[in-house]
């Protein structure tokens, strides 16, 4: 993803947070509850794409430490109100992971929905830069897309193929990257599962959008220590 994708992804997510207080739904994203045992209190945690707090601010109300990252100065906007209102320690940062440097890595991190949103290049720097900042021994939340989506065929058809499961928008302002099935075992091979699905996922919106589905791919793994 180029800069310029970036900066254009952000003034849309700007606009739609700036008309809807749950785009992507109100309550946190299953796998934290069923892999509670990796989140507890006083975790250092890194949430890529806060968005509006979905995940950062349950996690922070349990206790732990979370920095959350987004691209949308709205978003950021909104997390860092609200944890300043509830005294939280939560903190959005208005960054892209490209260009964010941690001064050290954490104990969980949160990559949700993200992956599927990049082209093959950005994909290759995302899994990079999960593997070194999640620390040796903490886990990894990820969700993403496999080739059985729906949508696939779809774009085959309207958008243009960058390669054979990834393709860019006619007005080259967004990607769509489909994994294969097991392929996210494969980017993380020497990693223990915790927890892994793939499947056509439930009916749902994003705020005020048409009601959808995807062919999803979950994980919770942890890194090895050595």
């Amino acid at each position: 993803m180029t800069s310029g994708t970036a900066s254009r992804m952000a003034e849309d997510y700007d606009s739609v947070y700036s008309e809807n207080d749950a785009v992507f739904g109100a309550n946190e994203c299953p796998l934290l509850q069923k892999c509670a045992d990796f989140l507890p209190e006083g975790a250092r945690v890194l949430d890529l794409g806060v968005g509006q707090g979905r995940n950062a601010l349950p996690l922070a109300r349990r206790g732990c430490q979370v920095t959350g990252i987004d691209t949308s100065q709205v978003a950021v906007d909104t997390v860092n109100r609200i944890a300043a209102e509830e005294n939280l320690p939560l903190t959005a940062l208005l960054q892209d992971f490209l260009t964010y440097e941690p001064d050290r890595s954490f104990d969980a991190v949160l990559c949700f929905g993200l992956m599927q949103v990049q082209d093959l290049a950005g994909c290759a720097s995302l899994v990079e830069r999960l593997h070194q900042w999640t620390r040796p021994g903490g886990a990894l939340f990820l969700t993403t897309w496999h080739l059985e989506d729906p949508s696939f065929d779809r774009l085959c058809k309207e958008w243009e193929r960058r390669s054979g499961r990834s393709f860019r928008s006619p007005d080259g302002d967004a990607n769509r990257l489909f994994l294969e099935k097991g392929e996210i075992l494969k980017l993380f091979f020497r990693w223990e599962v915790i927890h892994h699905w793939e499947g056509l996922g439930k009916l749902h919106k994003h705020g005020l959008g048409k009601r959808e589905r995807h062919g999803e791919v979950e994980a919770v793994l942890t890194r090895p220590k050595k």
